[in-house]
């Protein structure tokens, strides 16, 4: 479960990788804007994009930034996404995942998995290999 622009979202556990400290990406030539460059982690390369410009957020400074290394969501075998803040490993009960409405957050049903609720918080769950392959714009109402 992480955080953006103060609203809670969560992705796939199986996914992630590994969760690192925000460090500046080496800026690449022609690239979307929302790809932020490439990184060295451990002796591989990968490429990091900004959830926040990914979903038309704009630019702040963030207190707590993180990488989520999620792996099998695109062609890359590692992907690293920049968020607001991680803010802990949630288990969900299939039963407690509900089919997202039309929108939320101004995010179309086809890039959320579901909608669960965490102690009267509700938490979006993003379906990250779409929201990374999708070449529209995806903005989310802050």
């Amino acid at each position: 479960m992480f955080q953006m622009a103060g609203k809670a979202f969560a992705v796939d556990l199986s996914l992630v990788d590994q969760i690192i400290e925000y460090r500046v990406p080496t800026p690449t030539p022609r690239r979307p804007p929302f790809v932020e460059g490439l990184l060295e982690h451990r002796g591989r390369f990968f490429p990091v994009l900004s959830l926040r410009r990914r979903l038309g957020l704009p630019e702040e400074p963030i207190a707590h930034p993180a990488i989520l290394l999620l792996g099998r969501v695109a062609p890359d075998p590692v992907v690293g996404v920049v968020v607001d803040q991680v803010l802990r490993v949630l288990s969900l009960p299939r039963d407690g995942v509900l089919a997202p409405p039309p929108k939320v957050f101004g995010v179309r049903a086809e890039y959320i998995h579901g909608v669960a609720n965490a102690g009267g918080r509700p938490i979006v769950w993003l379906e990250m290999g779409k929201l990374i392959a999708s070449t529209e714009p995806i903005a989310l109402l802050a």
